[in-house]
């Protein structure tokens, strides 16, 4: 009897010795790209895209390719199909509730690209416009007996339409933030959500971080929002760990602005 127990006892303790070693052994090892980032689901996500020879060379600087990005009227046509290509995928990744939301989003995005738009590089206007629009679509009308129209806004009380407006901009704020981010981003590297991911594994998590975030502190101070730059580096090295990492990086960002997780980014 006694032997059995002694036994058994080394039995448990020799499975115990090797679960330990098995995950002190997976702590210790890089996790594999795909699996952290499969905290976030983007369908059709791939991370084997051919990147250009110069994108990945030590000579392409992220941070002044994202700056010098053409004005959408000043693109060649390869340019004018590879923008259009990120526009259909941000849209596509936002996933909004129906046709006109989409084109919406998609035209703020177009805009924001275009130097003959007002809101050229103004992503606060930018995402208070798309946010009224998107706002106004849904905002239904109907007749009274009188035959005048009357506003749905008028029939609701003043916490209802507050929690509506809220709504909207949970549903596009950041996502809009996230889409113009990775659309400068994915532009210069030459491709969508795939692009990007793949050029964060050549570059390595750690290099991908530093260029990442000099990139996005630069853009920050151009877009108009320099003091959230001071937040950017935190922001980044846990966006780097989702397969959007625009989207991420928005969200990160809303969190720590003057009004935390209100759906969009505060600028001032």
């Amino acid at each position: 009897m006694s032997l059995f127990k002694n036994v058994s006892i080394l039995t448990v303790l020799m499975l115990l010795c090797s679960s330990l070693t098995s995950i002190s052994s997976f702590a210790s090892e890089e996790p594999i790209l795909e699996n952290v980032l499969a905290t976030e689901k983007v369908e059709g996500f791939s991370t084997k895209v051919d990147l250009d020879e110069y994108v990945v060379s030590k000579d392409f600087d992220l941070e002044d390719e994202v700056a010098n990005m053409p004005s959408i009227d000043k693109m060649t046509t390869e340019e004018k199909e590879l923008f259009d290509s990120i526009v259909e995928e941000q849209v596509a990744l936002a996933g909004l509730e129906n046709e006109e939301e989409e084109k919406l989003f998609a035209n703020a995005m177009v805009d924001f690209f275009d130097e003959n738009s007002e809101t050229y590089n103004d992503l606060s206007l930018a995402q208070t416009e798309l946010i009224e629009q998107v706002e106004e679509i849904n905002t239904t009308t109907y007749k009274n007996d009188d035959e005048i129209e009357v506003s749905a806004k008028k029939i609701f009380d003043k916490t209802f339409a507050i929690e509506k407006a809220h709504a909207v901009q949970v549903k596009v704020g950041v996502k809009f933030a996230g889409a113009v981010f990775n659309g400068a981003i994915g532009f210069a590297i030459g491709g969508g959500v795939g692009a990007i991911q793949a050029f964060i594994i050549k570059k390595g998590k750690k290099e991908a971080e530093k260029v990442f975030t000099k990139t996005v502190v630069s853009r920050l101070k151009a877009w108009g929002a320099p003091k959230l730059a001071y937040a950017t580096g935190a922001c980044v090295t846990i966006a780097l760990n989702y397969l959007d990492v625009g989207n991420q990086i928005a969200k990160q960002l809303d969190k720590r602005d003057k009004r935390p997780n209100n759906g969009w980014i505060d600028f001032y």
